[in-house]
């Protein structure tokens, strides 16, 4: 086989990730590769990620397209000769399936845990050394060591393919056509139920009162006009200082408060959902918080996420209001505590509906609502207080405060919608 130049494993992107998918290879086994060449693609719940040569060589891939490969496995190696036939690949193969169980049995090293799997340990009185000898730890391994899971070094016991049968009735082939998940898809299943599958989330709705409210506002944005997403991130961002509770999860026995806000926003524009982190929020402007909506939705769409965009969020926004959406109730993240919704703006009622789905394991309903009603206040606070007076639509000047003794000429604005001018303003000065 050569020597190895450069051992190829699968790397530890997210704690909440531990297995990726290969999705991608580049190359077939026995190519030349140069150094930088990205010769094989892995698909966690939130990103693609590019592995490049790190020298030049020969690929020899150990590993299938859309299988999931656990933590650490080695899956392709970078040689500096070719190697010689299909049956000493296998034979590599073969050779290399057997290593990573062998490190799996008698890892020296220090384990890795999960947040997830720390937490269960601490309300478990799990000591670490229980899992000696693994390299990495999640949630499902201190799971099986509870006897709630079967094992993995148990193959006789159920699979994960026999829990789905127990759990859910077999399609008839014949009537259906079945389509096997994405790993994304999968990944955000397990993501999404680690909150809702106690059962103990509720959701609490207002509306806010938008006559008016993009008036002084959309000078200010440059893209997202007519968008209650960006004052919301910058109301909601201070006010959680004050609601601690929703800056929260809930860890066990015990209630983990995050020290700082870090707002993340829901995208999915045909490439999966994906929950994007504003840096800092809490000390950003509003026309700070829509470069930033704006800069993260460009790299979504290049697909040219980071894992720091994705990962330390404390509180998630979902803005369907594009999507003419009377309300809905969105589902809380893991290590999050409460999550909101922006529907559509009714054009008729001037008014929108936000809903704050809450884990009340941490909270309560009443401090949800004084929460919801200070939002309101707040957001309703930028509405043009000219609502009910004849006023310029150009410098928002009222008919009361004029003083040219002329009076306003109705007119249509750019926009086709009736409104009055001042003298000033028609005259150009």
């Amino acid at each position: 086989m050569g020597k190895i130049l450069q051992e190829i494993k699968v790397p530890l992107i997210s704690v909440n990730d531990t297995s990726l998918t290969v999705i991608e290879k580049n190359f077939s086994t026995g190519d030349k590769v140069a150094r930088g060449e990205v010769i094989l693609i892995f698909e966690s719940s939130k990103i693609a990620y590019d592995v490049e040569s790190e020298s030049d060589g020969y690929i020899q891939y150990l590993c299938e397209i859309g299988n999931d490969y656990d933590v650490n496995e080695v899956v392709a190696l970078v040689t500096d000769t070719q190697p010689e036939s299909g049956n000493h690949v296998k034979k590599a193969k073969a050779e290399n399936d057997q290593l990573n169980v062998d490190k799996r049995k008698g890892w020296n090293g220090k384990t890795i845990f999960s947040e997830m799997a720390l937490l269960l340990m601490k309300e478990n009185a799990i000591l670490e050394n229980s899992f000696a000898g693994k390299d990495f730890v999640n949630a499902n391994d201190v799971k099986a060591f509870l006897g709630l899971l079967p094992d993995k070094g148990q193959p006789n016991k159920s699979s994960k393919n026999h829990n789905l049968q127990k759990q859910y009735l077999l399609p008839d082939a014949s009537k259906v056509v079945i389509e096997k998940l994405s790993a994304n898809k999968k990944r955000e299943i397990q993501y999404l139920s680690s909150v809702q599958s106690e059962g103990l989330t509720s959701t609490v709705n207002t509306f806010i009162e938008t006559e008016g409210i993009f008036v002084h506002l959309n000078q200010s944005l440059k893209a997202l006009k007519n968008s209650l997403l960006p004052v919301t991130v910058y109301e909601i961002s201070r006010l959680l200082k004050k609601y601690r509770e929703l800056n929260a999860f809930f860890s066990g026995d015990t209630i983990s408060y995050y020290k700082e806000v870090q707002i993340g926003f829901a995208i999915d524009i045909d490439k999966g959902l994906k929950v994007l982190r504003i840096p800092e929020s809490s000390y950003q402007t509003i026309v700070q918080v829509e470069e930033s909506v704006l800069t993260l939705s460009e790299k979504y769409l290049d697909d040219l996420l980071l894992p720091e965009d994705l990962n330390g969020i404390t509180f998630t926004i979902t803005d369907l209001s594009a999507e003419n959406i009377a309300f809905f109730r969105p589902l809380v993240n893991s290590m999050n505590s409460a999550i909101l919704a922006i529907s559509s703006i009714d054009e008729k009622l001037n008014r929108c509906i936000f809903s704050l789905t809450f884990d009340h394991r941490v909270t309560e309903g009443k401090l949800v609502a004084r929460f919801l009603k200070e939002l309101k206040d707040r957001l309703e606070s930028y509405r043009s207080k000219q609502l009910d007076k004849i006023a310029c639509f150009k410098c928002f000047k009222t008919l009361e405060e004029d003083l040219s003794d002329v009076g306003f000429t109705q007119c249509i604005t750019p926009k086709g919608e009736p409104a009055y001018i001042c003298q000033s303003c028609l005259k150009g000065f």
